[in-house]
């Protein structure tokens, strides 16, 4: 189907701000107050719940002149269907909105509204995002761009044209996705000052220096999977990529997140990296070999997870086999020539890699289909 869209809409709580009427000005300050909460206190929440049934039914009644006052969310969708929603119904929709009581209270009023508009429509809520403070931001934005990395490129490949609808939301989150747009989306909109003029800025052509990279890739890779290294062995990674706590302790920051996904794909589809406590057999150099560039990838980024899992735990194997993803076991009456069993970790759904543990290491033997459960 010709110009499908792929529409993020980042979602505020202006749409329940917005239908106090003028003696309710003292719940106005109190839902501001609570804009980054979780769980709202009961009679707050029981006013919140109240306001999100008078916005859905303001917006069922309104026309669209109404309807863009009352939401900027969707002012902007408004204004990319040219007032006419119903031209998105072929179109994938995405709202994004805080991890906050509000927040989900908001995304309802609107998914509830596109819907009734018969739109595929879909809230994604990212863990820990809010405002409340730089961490618990800077854990959801995280959160977020492992999700646009997982979910826009597919849809990009199958012919959608990526939008990001930014008329809403804290001005925190517009400021990231503004950046994170220059990355995944063709283009962004807003709508200009308070009127409803779309204003459209397109893709910009950004490229990131991979070879400025490629000298860290083992350590950007075990921290993309969660790994912490102490400061003064990743000191010299660019600046901007990492954070640190008051220990000394760095991972990668939000941006470092946004770039490693930008070039994994390149830094991890070449030569097999010597991750700590991994050792590689030449049969698995040649499985490694013989995979395909995708393939590389996937099994590089269960490397990277291994090497760290096995650095925190000085080389048990038993941490492994707490992690469901990997589902690390021993194989049953299967040992090597001089009677070492043989165990094994998941990459995927039908791939796994065979291996043995030696004092602290794991060597990996094999690495491919289920059929090297025959002759592992």
């Amino acid at each position: 189907m010709a110009d499908r869209k792929f529409v993020l809409s980042t979602v505020g709580i202006s749409i329940l701000l917005n239908v106090l009427d003028s003696s309710e000005e003292a719940w106005r300050w109190q839902l501001n107050q609570a804009a980054n909460e979780r769980q709202l206190a009961d009679g707050l929440d029981h006013k919140a719940d109240e306001l999100t049934e008078r916005a859905k039914n303001l917006l069922h009644q309104g026309d669209v002149h109404k309807n863009r006052r009352v939401s900027a969310e969707l002012n902007g969708l408004y204004g990319i269907y040219q007032g006419n929603l119903l031209a998105g119904k072929s179109d994938m929709h995405y709202l994004i909105a805080t991890d906050t009581a509000l927040g989900r209270k908001a995304a309802d009023v609107i998914c509830s509204f596109l819907q009734e508009y018969g739109l595929n429509v879909n809230v994604y809520i990212p863990g820990d995002l809010s405002t409340a403070n730089p961490s618990t931001f800077s854990r959801g934005m995280k959160d977020l761009i492992h999700w646009c990395e997982n979910t826009i490129p597919g849809y990009r490949d199958a012919g959608y044209r990526v939008i990001f609808n930014l008329t809403a939301a804290f001005k925190s989150l517009q400021g990231y996705l503004n950046i994170m747009g220059m990355f995944y989306a063709d283009e962004m909109v807003y709508i200009f000052e308070t009127g409803s003029q779309l204003v459209s800025i397109p893709r910009l052509p950004l490229q990131i220096d991979i070879s400025a990279l490629r000298n860290y890739r083992k350590e950007l890779a075990m921290m993309a999977q969660g790994y912490i290294f102490p400061f003064e062995q990743v000191a010299s990674i660019p600046d901007g990529l990492l954070e640190t706590d008051n220990q000394g302790n760095a991972t990668l920051s939000d941006w470092g997140m946004l770039v490693w996904n930008r070039v994994r794909q390149d830094l991890l589809g070449e030569d097999l990296l010597p991750f700590p406590r991994l050792q590689y057999t030449d049969t698995f150099r040649k499985d490694f070999k013989n995979a395909t560039r995708k393939e590389r990838v996937e099994l590089q980024e269960v490397l990277a997870k291994v090497s760290g899992i096995l650095e925190d735990n000085c080389g048990d194997t038993s941490a492994l086999k707490r992690d469901g993803g990997l589902q690390y076991d021993v194989y049953t009456n299967k040992f090597t020539k001089d009677g070492r069993p043989i165990g094994h970790f998941r990459v995927s759904q039908s791939r796994r890699v065979s291996c043995t543990a030696e004092q602290g290491e794991l060597h990996l033997r094999r690495y491919g289909e289920h059929s090297i459960n025959d002759n592992p």
